[in-house]
């Protein structure tokens, strides 16, 4: 029996990868466009309006980077703070009783 593909799943798929191709096609042309710029103009002026020009973009790009940042860093915590447990947990050993030392009753 063949598998076929559900046609909103493949729909949003296909939405995806335009969104993607957008943007990076957008991110691409901006920045061939500075660095024409920069290399045919040499005035400070033209530094001065590139920068900021390019603000925005540089924290867009913080944004978006720090927020999944963020979450990755707390999972990382997490798992640690669990395996931390779970060591604790499972490796119980009698306060001030070592192997080899007889149990005093």
């Amino acid at each position: 029996m063949a598998c076929y593909e559900d046609p909103a799943e493949a729909e949003g798929s296909a939405g995806r990868a335009a969104m993607w191709t957008y943007i990076w096609v957008m991110v691409g042309f901006k920045v061939v466009t500075a660095i024409f710029l920069l290399w045919y103009t040499h005035t400070f002026m033209t530094w001065a309006v590139l920068i900021a020009l390019h603000i925005p973009w540089i924290a867009a790009a913080v944004v978006l980077g720090a927020v999944p940042g963020a979450f990755y860093w707390r999972m990382v915590r997490v798992r640690a703070r669990r395996a931390e447990l779970i060591r604790q947990e499972f490796n119980v050993a009698p306060p001030g009783q070592e192997l080899g030392e007889p149990v005093k009753v």
